[in-house]
């Protein structure tokens, strides 16, 4: 199946990208944040956002099925959504500005066990 991603390069431009088969890599684009309708098909379990220029993680949530992300070296602050992915298991996010971050198990990534 071919996915369509929405996501946002530069100020408001809005790129897309096809991309198919359970690993998504976004990796060197030049991205500054996902757009709204950014979603992940059913079958994705692996998004790799590493080296771009992405300040905070959202809309995450639409991909419920999600089991691994990288955004390693880009400018992370915060990370919206991130909790909701309950199927989560691998967060790497090495060479950011995340001062601290708290994961709670009552509030989602309950299959957290790589951060």
């Amino acid at each position: 199946p071919l996915l369509l991603l929405a996501v946002s390069k530069g100020a408001d431009q809005n790129v897309l990208r096809r991309s198919s088969g359970p690993v998504v890599d976004l990796s060197a684009q030049g991205l500054q944040k996902l757009d709204q309708s950014f979603t992940c098909s059913e079958d994705t379990h692996t998004l790799i956002l590493d080296r771009n220029h992405i300040m905070k993680l959202d809309h995450l949530e639409r991909s419920p099925g999600l089991q691994q992300i990288s955004v390693a070296s880009n400018r992370l602050v915060r990370m919206m959504g991130v909790s909701r992915l309950t199927e989560l298991r691998v967060l790497n996010l090495p060479n950011n500005s995340i001062d601290g971050y708290v994961v709670s198990q009552k509030e989602g990534c309950v299959h957290l066990f790589t951060l």
